[in-house]
């Protein structure tokens, strides 16, 4: 790629907008990083330079500013983003009667009678046909089912040499096994060169070949430059051949040039799987039947968590105060299904639905509404943690919300059994960090100050990495979560590190323009537009460049043995997995979201 050419210049250095008195030609200097905050001009609008491009915004919101720092600094805020704050779906799933099924004991028992079946079929297949089944498996949805017989054909599978040694065969074992943490060679490859070093083009024919070579390829480690000539070979082939191509591969195949495997959310590859494996001619019928069965009865526990979270959020009744911020409970419960959909993981979908859905709150608080002073205030409310004199200093809107705001952690915590409760107080410390950097986001934007790319993607990886990635998920998963890994976790390793890296880099590609017209101050990818003097178009390239390369370090650090329980970590690849810039835009816009939450939750398959 271009962009990898790209450098990083780090220094003691902040760059600050200046703007000459004329307010004609601003300018860009050196300051260092502990120098007097500048102070504008009286009536002048800031102007911010962004590669020789000017957008104009009056200076924090206001009609004039104001040469009095302090003045300043009291009223900064005051924003609105333009996204809508109202839920698209309104009061729908509190009434929502899901239509009429089979009785539940009745698809239970039918289940259970199935998984014994495919138990037996698993312990009697073998090499290609063995691999074939666990990749279906996990793909329909029902892995979840056959975690120990899965493990079994994977350490089988990792000790044989295939028999059938062509290009779909040798992808799918090393993508298996890649993804289950072993660890398996890239030279497994090197077979489908020519002698000058590329891949063969005899292989442009093969569709399920380079198919399953591409979707291999995003299991890459950090330096291994043969997957990344094998995503770059494959998919000008796939984007050639697809439109010739039948269906099902047709669909998949564009859905994977969109999204690949390795960073597809579980449960929307499961819902389109399902309806292309009844077009399969070689489909299982027990695999399918039982995928089916299993997602109709999953939907309808999804739909009751669904509701009662709804009754709560109504009962909550947040909209009266908060009117700036948006209503993302159904959007908020979606990304907890993409983290875990599997019945054992419903106490921790309600409960990480509640603590994210206080959190989006607090986050339009401090970006959209929240004065300077307003939001001192609030931070020291959340550090001192249910003081009555903290709260007794925070204006009426804000007094309402972080009451609300504590009795909801304090609710979840009656949710854990004993052996639990110790988690909260990590929860709560995580949220604290996440505060601070709000804080020091909102500083720099009263203070005029333009941070280095370094200095500004610190806060906003470092506060969502332990409250809304580690602490908030893990929660409600039960025995799985130990005070060990939770400690390990919140040291912010580099999977956790990735995985929030992940989400920054793409919501800064997509947020840039819609937080520089609200007045939201430089966000990480302006500010290194600034620092590097690139457009628009040649950072997002690099950011992209920057999630790919996080991504990588993620396959890493699934390798054998893990530091903590596979569980947990599945939770954090997942969240990696939801900040694709697709769902990203969902969330922000809940119309955009709306199509796919609806075909989720409201739409059972039949067979």
């Amino acid at each position: 790629m271009q962009s990898c050419k790209f450098t990083h210049k780090t220094g003691p250095y902040s760059y600050r907008l200046h703007m000459l008195r004329t307010c004609r030609t601003p300018s860009i200097v050196y300051v260092p990083a502990k120098a007097k905050p500048w102070s504008p001009p009286p009536t002048c609008k800031t102007r911010y330079l962004v590669h020789n491009k000017l957008s104009l915004s009056k200076c924090a919101g206001l009609s004039s500013c104001s040469t009095n720092e302090d003045d300043h600094l009291k009223t900064i805020g005051r924003n609105s983003g333009d996204y809508i704050t109202s839920s698209v779906w309104g009061d729908y799933f509190t009434t929502y009667t899901p239509p009429n099924m089979e009785p539940k004991e009745l698809m239970e028992q039918r289940i259970k009678e199935l998984k014994e079946e495919v138990k037996v079929m698993l312990k009697s297949t073998t090499n290609t046909k063995l691999m074939s089944y666990v990749d279906t498996i996990e793909r329909l949805g029902i892995g979840y089912h056959f975690v120990n017989e899965i493990d079994d054909a994977l350490s089988y599978l990792h000790d044989i040499k295939l028999d059938n040694d062509g290009l779909e065969h040798v992808a799918l074992q090393f993508r298996l096994l890649r993804q289950h943490g072993f660890n398996v060679s890239t030279d497994v490859f090197c077979k489908f060169k020519d002698s000058d070093g590329n891949f063969d083009e005899n292989l442009q024919n093969d569709a399920r070949g380079l198919l399953s070579l591409y979707n291999a390829g995003y299991l890459a480690f950090p330096g291994e430059t043969i997957l990344d000539e094998a995503i770059s070979f494959t998919r000008g082939h796939l984007k050639s051949m697809a439109n010739d191509m039948d269906s099902p591969l047709k669909r998949q195949v564009l859905r994977a040039l969109n999204t690949p495997l390795r960073r597809m959310v579980p449960r929307i590859e499961a819902m389109y799987y399902i309806e292309e494996y009844m077009e399969e001619k070689t489909r299982n019928d027990t695999l399918l039947k039982l995928a089916t069965l299993d997602y109709n009865l999953l939907q309808r526990l999804h739909l009751e968590e669904l509701k009662d979270l709804s009754l709560w959020w109504k009962e909550l009744d947040m909209s009266e105060n908060l009117t700036y911020s948006r209503d993302r409970l159904v959007e908020n419960y979606f990304w907890a299904l993409s983290e875990y959909y599997e019945p054992h993981y419903s106490r921790a979908r309600v409960m990480v639905t509640k603590y994210w859905t206080m959190l989006t709150l607090l986050d339009d608080t401090f970006d959209v509404y929240g004065t300077y002073e307003e939001c001192k205030l609030l931070t020291d409310a959340f550090h001192r943690w249910d003081d009555q004199k903290a709260i007794n200093c925070l204006p009426k809107y804000l007094r309402g919300f972080y009451h609300k705001f504590v009795n909801t952690i304090n609710g979840l915590q009656d949710k854990l059994e004993p052996s639990e409760k110790y988690l909260v107080s990590y929860l709560i410390r995580e949220t604290q960090r996440l505060v601070d950097c709000y804080m020091q986001e909102l500083e720099w934007h009263a203070k005029r100050q333009v941070p280095t790319f370094d200095e500004r993607k610190k806060p906003a990886i470092d506060g969502n990495a332990g409250s809304i990635v580690v602490c908030g998920p893990l929660l409600g998963m039960g025995k799985v979560v130990t005070e060990d890994a939770i400690r390990w976790l919140t040291s912010l390793p580099d999977v956790v590190m990735a995985a929030t890296e992940i989400c920054r880099y793409n919501d800064e590609a997509i947020s840039y323009e819609r937080e520089k017209n609200a007045g939201q101050g430089p966000t990480t990818i302006a500010c290194y537009m600034i620092e590097h003097n690139l457009r628009k178009d040649e950072a997002a390239l690099q950011f992209e460049y920057f999630a790919d390369e996080s991504w990588k370090k993620m396959n890493r650090a699934f390798l054998r043995p893990t530091n903590a329980p596979v569980e947990l970590l599945d939770r954090i690849l997942n969240y990696g997995r939801m900040c694709s810039r697709e769902l990203l835009v969902g969330f922000t816009y809940g119309s955009k979201l709306k199509e796919i939450i609806s075909s989720l939750l409201l739409k059972p398959f039949s067979f």
